[in-house]
């Protein structure tokens, strides 16, 4: 077992290696919207998809766009590199609506209204597919992209998703979620005390007998994933390891568990795993200082039946 493991663990690190020499060299920072954008939605008809597409702007405050100029995709704020896509082909209502019922009810539905609605990129593009390029090519293309004009791009809305499985599904949400969560690391100030309390191995390994929770609380990935303070990870139980998520996705990671977990899970938690405490009390604090929200309020909203008590986060 642990020859297979070194194994994997040599042969992820040669492929993160190279990996990392052929990325972008530049980020691409969201610039902040200077108020709604100028779209006339109308409500529509009870069932309709444009009565669907009023429905996020009515809750979230943002459009949803499917078939736009592309002057208006095309119009940034700073004059970066515009991307190359394809427009949803007519005739795929009904595919638009399916997109547009998933964010409703599977991507934003797992998440706090408010939070929703004050992070939520102010206008969703819906494409055909879309390149994180200028130009055309196969292996550029991706299922999400955050725009320079402080949007959106959300592909493969068409008879593509006809074929999507669960995992395409959640490939699909994540990426949502990761442009979500990229708006407000790439914006905010982030305490570096946050980062550095953690060490991002590529793998970290871990076996169900070797790596066995001492007290029997946890399994094993969910005991090694919190004693090295993460919460979240792309994780390959059967193979035993898993990949720390690192920057944006931490917090990510971070956002979510302070959202979405009942108070007797958390309690359990922190009163095992001192690290992610730590970790978690520095993010609620951010949350409030930077993010201007109340993660209590918050988890609240979303754990109605075990919620925090006002203070939780409050230094001891």
């Amino acid at each position: 077992m642990k020859t297979m493991k070194m194994a994997i663990y040599i042969m992820l690190a040669l492929f993160l290696s190279g990996m990392a020499s052929c990325g972008s060299e530049d980020s691409i920072n969201p610039i902040p919207e200077l108020g709604n954008p100028p779209f006339d939605l109308p409500c529509g008809e009870e069932g309709s998809l444009e009565e669907l597409i009023y429905s996020v702007y009515e809750k979230y405050g943002s459009f949803v766009l499917y078939d736009f100029d592309q002057t208006e995709f095309y119009t940034t704020w700073n004059g970066r590199t515009v991307y190359w896509y394809a427009p949803v082909k007519s005739g795929n209502k009904d595919h638009v609506a399916q997109m547009v019922t998933f964010m409703l009810e599977k991507v934003f539905a797992g998440y706090p209204e408010a939070f929703i609605a004050k992070f939520l990129p102010k206008k969703i593009y819906l494409v055909d597919s879309i390149c994180n390029t200028s130009s055309y090519n196969k292996s550029n293309l991706v299922n999400t992209l955050v725009t320079n004009n402080h949007g959106l791009a959300v592909s493969n809305v068409g008879v593509k998703m006809e074929a999507f499985t669960d995992s395409d599904w959640d490939a699909m949400n994540t990426g949502i979620v990761t442009a979500i969560m990229s708006n407000i690391y790439n914006t905010m100030t982030v305490p570096d005390e946050f980062f550095a309390l953690v060490t991002y191995q590529f793998i970290y390994m871990f076996d169900e007998e070797e790596d066995a929770d001492p007290e029997g609380e946890f399994d094993a990935y969910h005991y090694v994933l919190y004693t090295n303070g993460f919460v979240g990870s792309n994780a390959f139980l059967e193979y035993g390891y898993f990949m720390p998520h690192k920057d944006g996705d931490d917090l990510g990671d971070y956002l979510s568990f302070l959202m979405s977990t009942p108070k007797s899970e958390m309690d359990r938690i922190f009163a095992r795993f001192d690290i992610v405490k730590q970790r978690a009390f520095l993010i609620a604090d951010f949350m409030v200082k930077e993010m201007e929200m109340d993660p209590v309020a918050l988890q609240n909203s979303f754990c109605p039946n075990d919620p925090l008590p006002v203070g939780y986060f409050d230094k001891e």
